[in-house]
């Protein structure tokens, strides 16, 4: 998750996704300057939670797993970043292969080239309304969220059948956006464009409402195959 504000921002968003089987996990967060800007705003601030609940019957909060806040930035010095890895217990009943056997990306030639070319295939499927295509891009996503989420077979469904809806009722896919930056994730073993905000850099609009649709979406390449996939 990227946030590039200059006010006060805040976000909750789950990590279940992320977290493949029982055990430590790494955590890394960082705050870095605005875009266009080399050191920390003098008010720069962040702090963290990772919290834990319980969905056996409804969504109950348990406790906080993890807690961080960063000390203030000190006005007096050129400060260029702040960063802090952490670690939290994460005990669950599913495991997952997920990203394991993707390959290290950072020794990828012309890696770019080859994201750009993968988000072009996903916008290929959506302009020409070939949404079998699309679902089974992100099958391999699907059965990672529904897993990690807990989510029933209709759960599950409906998650892309409201995207295909959403398609059908007025929100056009814009070009990538031309702010689009490449971002490495899972230790270099999933990749993604993010706009200078932060924002998916694949998203639709919707010109009447006047309303956007982003597409989070990462990408890994398994190992044996040349050409990046949905994950």
């Amino acid at each position: 998750m990227i946030l590039d504000n200059s006010g006060q921002a805040s976000s909750i968003a789950p990590v279940n996704f992320a977290i493949l089987d029982s055990g430590i996990q790494k955590l890394d967060v960082g705050v870095f300057p605005h875009s266009g800007e080399t050191v920390l705003d003098a008010n720069a601030s962040m702090s963290y939670k990772v919290k834990l609940y319980d969905v056996s019957y409804g969504f109950e909060f348990k406790h906080d797993l993890l807690a961080y806040k960063f000390p203030a930035t000190d006005p007096r010095k050129q400060v260029p970043y702040s960063r802090k890895s952490d670690q939290f217990d994460a005990q669950i009943p599913y495991e997952l292969e997920g990203w394991r056997k993707g390959v290290h990306l950072k020794g990828v030639e012309d890696v770019e080239l080859k994201l750009k070319r993968a988000y072009a295939r996903l916008a290929q499927s959506i302009n020409a309304k070939r949404y079998d295509q699309f679902e089974q891009a992100l099958a391999n996503r699907e059965h990672i969220m529904a897993t990690s989420m807990y989510l029933n077979k209709h759960e599950s469904a409906r998650r892309i059948s409201n995207l295909v809806k959403d398609f059908e009722d007025g929100f056009e896919l814009m070009p990538l956006a031309s702010d689009a930056v490449f971002h490495y994730y899972a230790d270099g073993k999933m990749a993604a464009f993010k706009r200078l905000n932060g924002e998916p850099a694949m998203f639709l609009q919707n010109q009447e409402k006047q309303e956007e649709l982003s597409l989070d979406l990462l990408f890994y390449i398994p190992e044996g195959k040349t050409e990046f996939e949905v994950i």
